[in-house]
């Protein structure tokens, strides 16, 4: 939001400048704007870059003016070179350059100025807070919640204090009671929202870092590890700052921030266009369910979605009304007799899964992610999270109607535990390296998977 206003600030002021000095003129108009346009987005990426529009740097704008007004200058003097460089200084006013890039320096530190306020009141009142949870009730915990503590108008606010040794340490920490242990983290992340965790544990107990590090492994959540003077070396990791104290990002949570913005807009504005494509084909759909066998059209089932939540995903009945299996206790395998004639078409062709864009509308699953799988699901005759391991995982996204398994041909009955194993290696890997082509690439890939028709009864 941030950098969308600052864009509109500088367009503005570039405008309005030109607007009182030298005056409209209809000529000189598209050259002015294209420069007004250009220094627009070149600051905004350079901002980006330099990272400008991280939440530090926003609520705390005084330790960044200088680097503000280094890099407006610069980018001014830029322009103005290329301006010199392709002959076309003479087409702009020396005191519209000079008065655009004072305004525009004045412009973006008095908005910043005032985004602190705003910011720190909310703040202040915890209606703009990031929750952070601690895991680490011994002095190490102790050191980090009192230099949190101290820290003025910082953003951060401790929601609560985790230990597996509740007889060990102290029942509160800097005013902070002791919430329970590791597993009730998991519980209440799974239940409330909490953005970051960090783990102040010594790093010379690897066995017990790593012990609490896996439990956590499976939480959407920011996990850092809060580093001592023993140092536990992990490479390929970088590092953020809470309070300007130095954390080791352990795990990101995967498509965040922009990516998340992306992949909504990806959703909302796909799964919009494609129901009023397919509402004919839909409709056509639930006469045909209607005149073969008697129950509803739709049939919704209990399964899990983003950070272990149960949701209810739609899809088209394709059972006989008496035989349906709430809970996929029993896999649907070739002929089987529970399904019905226009069913068995419809599981074929994957036109039972098209009520499943409600669900992305709704925001409850994604197009693109991994599948949503009912919650007794077998493979092999033991549930999916007793054959895999990391199956829980899949669960750090929203689940989606397609996927990446899906795609390269790991769809349909899952009989056996290697095929549960192929979901999700896929599933991961597509979680792990996510991007909006890749989605659509997906997306693409599943037409023709589907025009095929292959494991899918």
């Amino acid at each position: 939001m941030v950098a969308w206003s600052e864009s509109l600030i500088l367009l503005s002021i570039g405008v309005l400048t030109y607007t009182l000095y030298p005056g409209w003129s209809t000529e000189r108009y598209p050259m002015h704007l294209s420069a007004i346009a250009i220094n627009g987005l070149v600051t905004a990426g350079v901002f980006y870059l330099r990272d400008l529009y991280k939440m530090d740097s926003i609520i705390h704008p005084q330790k960044q003016y200088s680097k503000i007004v280094l890099y407006c200058a610069t980018i001014f003097m830029v322009l103005v070179s290329c301006g010199f460089a392709l002959k076309i200084s003479n087409l702009f006013s020396r005191i519209w350059i000079v008065c655009w890039f004072f305004s525009t320096i004045f412009s973006i530190c008095l908005s910043r100025a005032l985004i602190q306020r705003v910011l720190l009141s909310w703040v202040r009142t915890t209606r703009f807070t990031r929750d952070v949870a601690i895991v680490g009730a011994g002095k190490q915990g102790a050191q980090l919640v009192e230099l949190m503590n101290k820290q003025k108008d910082s953003w951060f606010r401790i929601v609560g204090i985790y230990d597996d040794r509740s007889i060990r340490v102290p029942p509160e920490l800097g005013g902070h009671p002791l919430s329970g242990s590791v597993d009730d983290l998991v519980a209440n992340a799974r239940a409330n929202r909490i953005d970051d965790i960090l783990v102040a544990l010594p790093w010379g107990a690897e066995q017990r870092v790593f012990s609490v590090l896996e439990k956590l492994r499976v939480l959407p959540v920011d996990v850092r590890l809060i580093p001592n003077l023993v140092g536990l070396k992990l490479s390929g990791h970088d590092y953020s700052y809470y309070c300007g104290i130095p954390a080791l990002n352990v795990f990101d949570k995967p498509i965040s921030r922009w990516d998340y913005v992306l992949k909504t807009v990806e959703d909302k504005v796909l799964s919009a266009l494609i129901l009023i494509l397919i509402l004919p084909v839909m409709l056509i759909i639930a006469v045909l369910i209607k005149l073969e066998s008697r129950g509803p059209v739709f049939f919704r089932q209990k399964r899990y979605g983003f950070n272990n939540q149960l949701i209810e995903v739609y899809k088209f009945r394709t059972m006989y009304v008496d035989q349906q299996d709430d809970n996929a206790q029993r896999l649907t395998t070739k002929d089987d007799p529970r399904v019905t004639t226009i069913g068995r078409f419809l599981r074929r062709t994957s036109l039972d899964e098209l009520p499943q864009f409600f669900n992305v509308l709704k925001g409850e699953m994604s197009i693109v992610g991994p599948r949503p799988h009912a919650i007794e699901a077998k493979a092999g005759g033991l549930l999916y999270e007793k054959v895999v391991n990391q199956y829980v995982l899949r669960h750090k996204v929203k689940p989606g109607i397609t996927g990446w398994a899906q795609v390269n041909g790991w769809r349909g009955e899952t009989d056996t535990e290697e095929k549960i194993r192929k979901r999700v290696e896929y599933d991961i890997a597509y979680i792990n390296s996510w991007s909006l082509a890749r989605d659509l690439k997906i997306i693409v890939k599943t037409i023709l998977v589907v025009l095929v028709a292959k494991n899918a009864f």
